[in-house]
């Protein structure tokens, strides 16, 4: 095998693909990026086993064939060679491919030579049958996963909230994250109705690798491939495996009858919770929301070392309620919210508190307050 590419092009596409590696799997098979150079494109896939992904890019192509390389080595050396235009030959030395990487124009006098291994023994994505895809707007996509990911769990051992759960019926498409403690739930009209059954769980690693690729095109496909979860944006595909169980009833943790509602602005919210963050004590970071008498009063402390406290004026004359919350639940939260001004409703200190944008009718994050 024989090519010449962009070096800052495939260092894109390593950056692509490693992700899905796993640090755990630096010796083994797994740690290498699979390349595929055919008539003029050359592609670069991996996998953990669970997920695959794999991207293309344009080159001159000398020889067809194959290869395996070691993904952290690849990376460390295009992020350090400095000429514009790399040449890939791949040569058999004994039963392991030698790759030579140098300047395809010849003015640099450097080489990297890298043993590699069998392409076969990777296995990633073959020939995907479309068919049970659809259209969709990538940035629709792209905004509903920032509304939504940061509430999913990262290492609970309910594996359900290990991921975003998705739900299609009559072209509306219900994203919902959740760890148990928090909620973030979104709804968009997608131009087309996806098939994905009563709902389906995608892990959170597979989320995170999506979003790596979705300002690519502003059209994509996704949907359910042999069950499991397919994607594709411009030039990058990823295929995974679904989280397997039922998630959790969401409209239920959602609270239909709301004693109060107090508007507060997001940019001065936003301000006064980085300056308690600073005060409030470690694990939890507990900030707490005191409402009383046209007034919001928030307060954090670690005893005996720093405290903090903010008072700012609200549209307020309901009973005396303090909310104790994460503070790092707090500021995930904000952030999700676009409009100038955050809707918080809530009843008493015990029951789960809604955040919403008064501008997204079909976004809401719920909070389950901390004891007092």
């Amino acid at each position: 095998m024989h090519f010449h590419t962009k070096t800052s092009e495939f260092l894109k596409a390593i950056s692509s693909v490693e992700g899905v590696i796993n640090s755990k799997q630096i010796k083994s098979i797994l740690s290498n990026v699979k390349i595929e150079a055919y008539s003029g494109n050359v592609s670069l896939s991996a996998t953990d086993m669970e997920i695959s992904i794999r991207t293309s890019i344009s080159s001159d192509v000398k020889i067809e064939g194959e290869t395996s390389l070691p993904a952290k080595q690849l990376s460390s050396i295009f992020k350090t060679i400095h000429f514009p235009d790399a040449s890939i030959n791949v040569t058999l030395d004994s039963d392991n491919p030698l790759t030579t990487i140098t300047d395809a124009d010849g003015k640099i006098d450097s080489k990297f030579q890298i043993n590699g291994l069998d392409p076969e023994e990777i296995k990633t994505i073959g020939k995907v049958d479309t068919n049970k895809t659809v259209d969709f707007p990538t940035v629709i996509l792209k905004e509903m996963i920032r509304k939504t990911y940061y509430a999913v769990a990262q290492e609970e051992t309910r594996f359900v909230f290990n991921g975003l759960f998705f739900k299609c019926e009559d072209s509306l498409l219900t994203v919902v994250g959740t760890d148990g403690r928090r909620l973030a739930k979104t709804v968009r009209k997608l131009p087309n109705n996806i098939d994905l059954g009563n709902g389906v769980i995608i892990p959170h690693k597979t989320i995170r690798e999506s979003q790596k690729v979705l300002d690519q095109a502003e059209i994509g496909k996704f949907g359910m491939v042999d069950s499991q979860f397919y994607f594709q944006v411009g030039h990058s595909e990823l295929l995974s495996k679904l989280i397997e169980g039922s998630f959790p009833d969401y409209e239920q943790v959602i609270p239909k009858n709301i004693s109060y509602t107090v508007r507060v602005n997001k940019e001065e919210l936003s301000i006064v919770l980085r300056q308690a963050l600073i005060s409030a004590e470690e694990p939890s970071k507990q900030i707490r929301m005191e409402f009383k008498n046209n007034q919001l009063n928030i307060t954090s402390s670690n005893p005996g070392s720093i405290q903090f406290e903010n008072h700012m004026a609200v549209d307020y004359s309901g009973d005396d309620t303090i909310l104790a919350f994460k503070g790092d639940y707090l500021t995930d939260t904000i952030k999700s919210i676009d409009d100038p001004e955050i809707e918080i409703q809530f009843s008493n200190s015990n029951q789960p508190v809604i955040f919403k944008d008064p501008s997204d009718a079909e976004y809401v994050a719920v909070i389950m307050p901390m004891k007092v």
